[in-house]
Parts: C-alpha cells; sequence; structure tokens
C-alpha cells in the first residue's frame, strides 16, 4: 500500500488493478507540551462488535463504538502488540479529519528489507528510532491487518487475565479504516515501543 501525499489518497492492490480511498489522520489532543518532529503513524481501526471488553471500554469512554487498533506502520510484533493492546484498551476519541496536516505531506519513506535467511520486511530495531519521516510507511494490508487484530485481541484478552479461564479466540469483525495518528519518538515510553500518541487518553502513560 502506498500513500500519495500529493492527491492525499491511498493506493491498494486489489484483483483488478488499485483501489484509492482518501487518508484520513487524527488531530492532535493532548493537553501537553508538542515537540516539532512530529510523526504520523498508518493503524487500522476495525470494528469488534462483539467484543465486550472493548465495547465496555467503549461506552465509558462515549465513544461511538469498540475497536481493535492494529499498527500498518510496522511488522515487528512488539509494535504490533504494544500500541495494539495499547489503543484498544484506551479506545482513544479520535478527531478525524480528511487528508494529512500541510506540515506532515512529504514522501513517505520506504522500509527496505534485510538480506539474509529469514530476512523480513521490518522496520528499525525499538532502539533505533523510526526509519521513516513524517509520514510513516504502510506495511500491513486490510486483509493482513483482520488476522493481526485476533493477535492484539488475544494479547488485550491475556493482560487482562487475572485468573484461569477460556477466551474466544475468533473475534468477529466488521468494517475498517486506515487512520494516521499523531505521535513522536520518545524513548520514556518504552510499554508503547518508545512511541508518544499525541492524544488526551496517552497523557499521563509515562515509563
Amino acid at each position: 500500500m502506498f500513500l500519495c501525499c500529493g492527491c492525499g489518497l491511498v493506493h491498494e492492490p486489489a484483483e483488478e488493478g488499485l483501489e484509492s480511498f482518501p487518508a484520513i489522520s487524527a488531530e492532535k489532543t493532548t493537553k501537553l507540551l508538542v515537540p516539532p518532529d512530529v510523526r504520523y503513524l498508518a493503524v487500522w481501526r476495525i470494528q469488534a462488535p462483539g467484543w465486550d471488553r472493548i465495547r465496555r471500554v467503549a461506552a465509558a469512554a462515549e465513544t461511538a463504538e469498540g475497536f481493535v487498533y492494529v499498527p500498518a506502520f510496522s511488522l515487528m510484533r512488539p509494535v504490533v502488540q504494544q500500541l495494539g493492546v495499547a489503543l484498544s484498551l484506551a479506545q482513544p476519541s479520535l478527531e478525524l479529519a480528511r487528508g494529512l496536516p500541510a506540515q506532515a505531506v512529504s514522501r513517505p519513506s520506504l522500509v527496505g528489507a534485510q538480506e539474509g535467511p529469514g530476512s523480513t520486511l521490518e522496520g528499525p530495531s525499538l532502539l533505533e528510532g523510526p526509519a521513516f519521516g513524517a509520514v510513516s510507511p504502510i506495511l500491513v494490508s486490510r486483509q493482513d491487518a483482520r488476522m493481526l487484530a485476533q493477535f492484539v485481541h488475544l494479547a488485550v484478552e491475556s493482560h487482562e487475565m487475572h485468573d484461569l479461564h477460556p477466551v474466544e479466540a475468533d473475534l468477529v469483525l466488521e468494517g475498517e479504516e486506515l487512520v494516521f495518528i499523531p505521535a513522536v519518538w520518545d524513548t520514556r515510553y518504552i510499554h508503547e515501543s518508545n512511541w508518544r500518541l499525541l492524544l488526551s487518553e496517552f497523557d499521563d502513560l509515562v515509563a
């Protein structure tokens, strides 16, 4: 998948060519000081109407419906798990706008594949910092996001589990959308893979 910052469209391979849809970005809602080096992270959010835990969180947060969040800018397991769990548990109230802020419009960096046996398409390590500019690449497709949503679901349930009980492994999912969430690289936020999400729900989360 590729974001064209010139036209503001995300292009996704399909059976009959490319399917395009407008990029959507979340506004910064943090009440804290915002550093200048803001980046926009591609994240899938997928409706999960049958997930009781998330429905309760969403109701308490007064958001419209419960979502499971899947980071789309990295294939590293800790990033998908930590940020996916954090966003899914927080159920942030996102103020969405079509397109990206003018200061973020730049050519998205591409993440290269490492050479050697068993190498995979991944980003930098958690200690190296991001290998992209203001706008992240999109490494996770719509179909892959639905598969990874099951992984995030199990990670949330195991994180919240305090006794032995069965966990429903097959989460029912509905519509999905790709959202670019503002964040800054900050190594103090170790539980969010060193990303400080510029959303008010994360203002008190610092290691």
